[in-house]
C-alpha cells in the first residue's frame, strides 16, 4: 500500500511510505516522517460524512510540521496543529487539534495531547503521558512517563480547567495533576504524587495529597551528590 500526500501541501523533507499528509500541511525541510504517520487528520465535525481518504483531504485545514523533525511510526497529528522545529516524537503520539509543541521538545511514544495543548521549547515529555485539553506546559519541563493531568473536577461535567506548569519544573513518573492547578516555576512534582492544590514556585511536593518536601535547591544538592558517587540505583 502506498502513501498520500495532498496536492495542496507543501512538503519539504521526507514522506516514507503507507504515511498521508492532507490538506495543506507544510513539512518542514530535514523532517523525517516516518511510515504509517498521518499528519492533518481531520477533526471529529470535518471527518463527519467522508468516506474516502481523498474526502478526508478535502476537508483537512492541514498542520505545520516545522524543519528537523522525526516523527515517529503509527502517530497521528490531526489538523490545526503546530509543531516547531527539531521536534522528535515517539512511536504511537496522538496530537489533536488545535494543540501546538515548541522548538526543540520531546514527545515520548504512545504520549497524547487531546487538543488545544501547548506546550513550550526543550520539554522532555516521557512515553504514555496524558495531557488533556486546556494543559498549558513551559518551557524546559521534564515529565515522567505515566504522568496523567485532568481537567474536570466533577466528571463528566463538560466544565474544562487545564493545569499548568511553569518553566523548569519536574515531574516524577506516575504523577496525577488535578484540574486548574498551577505547578509553579522549577518546582518538583515527586513520583507518583497527587497534585491538588498549587505547587510553589521552587518547591519539592510528594505525597497523596502532594505537600511541600524540600526546596528545589536542596533537590539539586541531592542530584549532584547522587550524580557525584559511585551508588547504583537498587
Amino acid at each position: 500500500m502506498g502513501g498520500y500526500i495532498s496536492a495542496r501541501s507543501k512538503v519539504m523533507g521526507v514522506v516514507l511510505g503507507d504515511s498521508a499528509v492532507l490538506g495543506p500541511s507544510i513539512i518542514g525541510e530535514g523532517t523525517l516522517i516516518d511510515r504509517w504517520v498521518a499528519v492533518g487528520y481531520p477533526s471529529r465535525e470535518r471527518l463527519k460524512g467522508a468516506e474516502t481518504l481523498e474526502d478526508m483531504d478535502k476537508v483537512s485545514l492541514g498542520s505545520r510540521i516545522g524543519s528537523g523533525c522525526v516523527i515517529r511510526c503509527f502517530t497521528v497529528i490531526y489538523d490545526d496543529v503546530e509543531v516547531g522545529d527539531n521536534v522528535e516524537m515517539g512511536h504511537g503520539v496522538l496530537v489533536r487539534s488545535g494543540s501546538r509543541i515548541g522548538a526543540g521538545s520531546r514527545i515520548g511514544s504512545y504520549t497524547q495531547l487531546d487538543g488545544e495543548v501547548e506546550v513550550g521549547r526543550n520539554v522532555s515529555i516521557q512515553s504514555m503521558v496524558y495531557l488533556p485539553s486546556l494543559t498549558r506546559i513551559g518551557d524546559e519541563v521534564f515529565i515522567g512517563p505515566n504522568t496523567v493531568f485532568t481537567n474536570d473536577t466533577y466528571p463528566p461535567s463538560g466544565k474544562l480547567l487545564g493545569a499548568t506548569v511553569e518553566r523548569n519544573a519536574i515531574i516524577g513518573a506516575g504523577a496525577v495533576i488535578l484540574p486548574g492547578v498551577t505547578i509553579g516555576e522549577g518546582s518538583v512534582v515527586a513520583a507518583g504524587s497527587i497534585v491538588a492544590e498549587d505547587v510553589p514556585e521552587g518547591k519539592v511536593v510528594k505525597g497523596a495529597p502532594a505537600k511541600p518536601y524540600m526546596t528545589r535547591r536542596e533537590y539539586d544538592e541531592k542530584q549532584e551528590k547522587y550524580k557525584s558517587s559511585s551508588l547504583k540505583p537498587g
